[in-house]
Formats: C-alpha cells, structure tokens, sequence
C-alpha cells in the first residue's frame, strides 16, 4: 500500500511539472527585453503557403534538392521564394540555401560551407548573406550581413537558451546588429 502511495504521488508530480514546461526561446539581450515578440507561423510548414507579418500576408514556396555521387559527395540546396504586397508596392525575396559535403563512414565534411544568400526586389531592394562561420567551443558560429540602401546590419548566430548556461551546438536565433551595438 506504501509502494502504490509512493508511486501515485511521483506520478502526480511529473503530472504538475509538465504543466509548468514552456517553449524553448533564445536569450535575449538585455536592451531587446521591451521590444514585443512577433511570432509568423508555426515550424513544419508545408513546400508552399502563406503566413501573416506586420499585418501583411506573405506567400511563400520553397524545395529542396539533393544531388548525391555515391554516397560519397553530395551538394544540397533549397530554394524560397516569398512574394508579399504593402503600402509601398508589391515585393519578393529569392532565397537559396547551399551546401556540400564529402562523407567517407561515419565522418561527414562540408568542403563547402553551408550558405544562404536572399535578395529583395519590387518596393524594396536588398540583400540577406549568412554563412557558417568559425567554429568556437563546439559551436558552429554563422555570420553575415543584410543591405538595404545605405542600411548595412551585421548578423551573427545566437547559441544560448532563455534560462539556461550552456550554449547549444547550432544556432537558436541570431542577434542583428548596427554600428556593432544589438538592434534586433
């Protein structure tokens, strides 16, 4: 009877704290802690569809393709188009993401990094480049910038948790950055 007791209030208590789990989010730096969250979708979007940002619908269609010669060299890369309409006319971005690896057993290298280059066009022109970086302390940094006109923002990797002291091997998020200083 003890046992059964015993057992029931274990049971009871993993049952109160998975109540209380929440949704991992990326550290923020203390000077975004005001600025609001926007959230546009949910993950395990489909190839095509449509999600609403800023009050504005955005469609979107993206794939994937994956060329392998003997499993032993492979090259990816995914393209994502979105197409949106706002005040100041229509616009689209063109997006694609690349990668290739050699493997060889079990070890997997990327002979050429993973990269992501977008460029906007229509109301407002500009340019999105981020690439895997430095590999520092088990993280695989990534890096880049984003252009528009005269506006060049810096962008780098964000690898820490909200509430946690280790940092994760991949990027949660990335921090965008002016002058040196966190904008975003």
């Amino acid at each position: 009877m003890r046992s059964s007791w015993a057992a029931g209030a274990a049971v009871l208590g993993l049952m109160a704290g998975c109540g209380v789990v929440r949704e991992a989010r990326m550290a923020q730096p203390a000077a975004l802690a005001t600025v609001p969250e926007e959230s546009f979708g949910k993950p395990g979007w489909g190839r095509r569809g449509e999600f609403t940002l800023a009050g504005q619908r955005v469609r979107y269609e993206r794939g994937a393709d994956r060329l392998s010669l003997f499993d032993t060299l492979s090259s990816g890369q995914a393209p994502l188009r979105y197409t949106w309409a706002s005040p100041g006319g229509d616009s689209q971005a063109d997006c694609k993401a690349r990668q290739v690896e050699v493997t060889v057993g079990v070890l997997a290298v990327a002979t050429r990094p993973w990269k992501l280059d977008c460029r906007w066009s229509g109301a407002s022109d500009a340019t999105l480049q981020v690439g895997e970086g430095r590999v520092q302390w088990g993280q695989a940094t990534r890096e880049g910038s984003y252009r528009r006109g005269a506006l060049t923002l810096g962008l780098r990797s964000v690898h820490r948790l909200e509430g946690s002291a280790l940092a994760t091997a991949t990027a949660v998020g990335y921090e965008m950055l002016h002058e040196g200083q966190v904008v975003g």
